[in-house]
C-alpha cells in the first residue's frame, strides 16, 4: 500500500502546484477587475470591495499553498524522511560504500604488513640456518652465484601487491565518479 502512496505523491504535488497557479491567475483577475472598477468615473464601491476581498482571499490561499510546498521542499533538501523520496537511503548507501572501500584498503595494508613480517621472519630463520650450515661445510673458493630470482613466496607477494594496487586504483576511480 505504501508504494501506491509513493506513486501518487508526485502527482498530488503537481496537482497542488497547478491549483496554486490557477489561484494566482484568479487573484490577478480579481485585482484587474478591482482596478478597472476604480478606473471608472463613478466606481461602484460594492464591486471594488467584492473584487478586493476575492483578491485577498485568493492571495491567502496562494500563500498557504506555497508555504506547504516550501516546507515539503525543505524536508527533501535536508534529507528528512518524507513520502516518495530515496535521498536519505542513497546518501546512506554512498557512505557505506566509502566506509567499505576504506576498510578494504586498510585490510590490504595490514595484509601487506603481515606478509613483510613473515618474510622477515622467514629470511631470519633461513639466515640462522645457513649460518650454522656454513660453519660445518668446508671452505671453498667463492664462486659467483646465479642472478637473484624471486622465490615462489616473493613472487606471490609481488602479485598480491600488484593486485592491491589495481584494487586501490579501482577504488579511487569509483570514488571519483561519486
Amino acid at each position: 500500500m505504501a508504494s501506491v502512496q509513493d506513486v501518487g505523491a508526485p502527482r498530488e504535488k503537481l496537482q497542488a502546484l497547478e491549483k496554486i497557479e490557477q489561484d494566482i491567475a484568479a487573484a490577478l483577475s480579481s485585482a484587474a477587475s478591482a482596478l478597472q472598477e476604480l478606473a471608472k468615473d463613478k466606481p461602484a464601491q460594492k464591486h471594488v470591495d467584492s473584487h478586493s476581498t476575492a483578491f485577498i482571499k485568493t492571495l491567502q490561499e496562494v500563500e498557504n499553498g506555497l508555504s506547504q510546498q516550501i516546507s515539503y521542499l525543505s524536508q527533501v533538501s535536508t534529507s528528512q524522511p518524507h513520502e516518495g523520496s530515496s535521498y536519505g537511503s542513497q546518501k546512506d548507501m554512498h557512505m557505506a560504500m566509502h566506509r567499505s572501500a576504506h576498510v578494504k584498503s586498510r585490510l590490504s595494508e595490514l595484509e601487506k604488513i603481515k606478509m613483510e613480517h613473515l618474510m622477515q621472519k622467514h629470511t631470519g630463520i633461513m639466515r640462522s640456518y645457513s649460518a650454522s650450515n656454513d660453519s660445518q661445510q668446508p671452505l671453498t673458493p667463492h664462486t659467483p652465484q646465479q642472478p637473484h630470482t624471486p622465490q615462489p613466496q616473493q613472487q606471490q607477494q609481488q602479485q598480491q601487491q600488484q593486485q592491491q594496487k589495481q584494487r586501490d586504483q579501482q577504488t579511487r576511480e569509483q570514488q571519483a565518479q561519486l
